[in-house]
């Protein structure tokens, strides 16, 4: 709504300044003329000019208020095309002809009245005959618009609507386009919404598998285990539902997930982080490395063999990046990896377009994870 109402101010401040300065044309002449006028010449050259311009003026304010709002832009073109035909030709074909009715030739009328004054008292002016010099034509009224002038206004009605739809369509044009960058914008918000919704119950069911898992192993990492679970929770509850966070609240995030593994696994798993002693001031978007970090543990650590997944946040001329590589083994080789990696291609795609790096590969011993996003504005 305020978009709408200030492109409606701009709009009328643009017609108001057009119009303000094509009827104020007379007074800049009488400015810039070094002749001096009477006050009645100034008012005759005025109004003259103003009575020339009051057709158009009467053409673009049917058209802006009235042709266009109620035909062209609800799209009854046939309608809108007949209408505006139809009133240019009474403003400017049958109004003046109305006139002429009642509007004798000035010229005529101002002759006539200097015969009167100079005439003697004792005859009436009506007695004379007419002055020869003057042709019979001259005594009747004059037309208003001459066929010539007639054509030469046509035109320029037809250049006042062009020019009154170039500005009006332009400023809906500009309007729809903040409007239809808004709608863009709540769709992605919704969207994103939707994917984190489906994020952190998915974050959830693997925490409490390995909850579930230490339970028959070793009671108190259970217990260990669930107050970790807390500050994740914590996390996920009260920070992640924000649009972005700081870098340095997502790797505090990253750590205690890693704490909480290391209370499950065995010591045959090897763990390495390189995370920045001094982490940038910088905002990225909440819980987009813990699924690549999930996904190492889940298809990277096996219990019969040695395993290991090695972390890095590294701050690059195009980003931050993050790298995660870990083992593969036999039995993880062929797990379908879930909605983790499908969802965060598609939250990378919404937040940045294209402009982003995503590469995952493996060959027959390793996966290789790696993610450049740059910093949110």
């Amino acid at each position: 709504m305020k978009s709408q109402h200030k492109h409606l101010l701009l709009e009328q401040i643009i017609y108001a300044f057009i119009w303000i300065l094509i009827l104020g044309t007379p007074f800049v002449n009488f400015l810039l003329n070094e002749k001096t006028f009477h006050p009645n010449e100034l008012w005759k050259e005025v109004s003259g000019v103003w009575l020339i311009m009051c057709p158009f003026f009467l053409l673009f304010l049917i058209h802006n208020y009235l042709l266009i709002p109620r035909l062209l832009l609800k799209k009854y073109y046939m309608g809108y095309i007949v209408s505006l035909v139809f009133t240019i030709g009474f403003l400017f074909v049958v109004l003046p002809e109305g006139f002429k009715v009642f509007s004798p030739n000035p010229d005529i009328q101002e002759h006539n009245i200097s015969l009167k004054k100079s005439a003697p008292q004792i005859r009436s002016y009506c007695d004379y005959p007419p002055p020869l010099t003057h042709k019979r034509s001259e005594m009747h009224p004059a037309p208003l618009i001459h066929p010539p002038f007639l054509l030469i206004h046509i035109i320029v009605a037809i250049l006042l609507v062009g020019f009154n739809l170039t500005i009006r369509l332009f400023l809906k044009s500009l309007h729809d386009e903040e409007i239809l960058k808004e709608l863009e914008h709540q769709h992605l918000e919704s969207e994103l919404q939707y994917l984190k919704y489906q994020l952190n119950p998915h974050f959830f069911m693997n925490t409490l598998n390995n909850i579930h898992a230490l339970v028959d192993i070793d009671g108190e990492k259970a217990k260990q285990t669930i107050l970790e679970l807390s500050k994740l929770m914590r996390y996920v509850l009260y920070e992640a539902n924000k649009s972005r966070i700081s870098l340095e609240r997502e790797i505090q995030f990253l750590e205690n997930y890693i704490a909480l593994m290391r209370l499950r696994y065995t010591e045959q798993l090897t763990i390495k982080t390189n995370f920045p002693v001094i982490v940038p001031d910088i905002q990225i978007p909440p819980l987009l490395f813990i699924t690549l970090l999930e996904n190492a543990f889940k298809h990277g650590v096996s219990y019969q063999e040695s395993s290991y997944i090695e972390v890095s946040i590294t701050r690059t001329d195009e980003g931050i990046a993050f790298a995660c590589h870990n083992s593969k083994h036999t039995c993880t080789a062929h797990e379908h990896h879930g909605i983790g990696i499908e969802n965060i291609k598609k939250r990378l795609h919404l937040l940045y377009g294209n402009n982003y790096t995503f590469t995952l590969t493996e060959d027959a011993s390793s996966y290789h994870v790696l993610l450049i996003i740059p910093p949110l504005s």
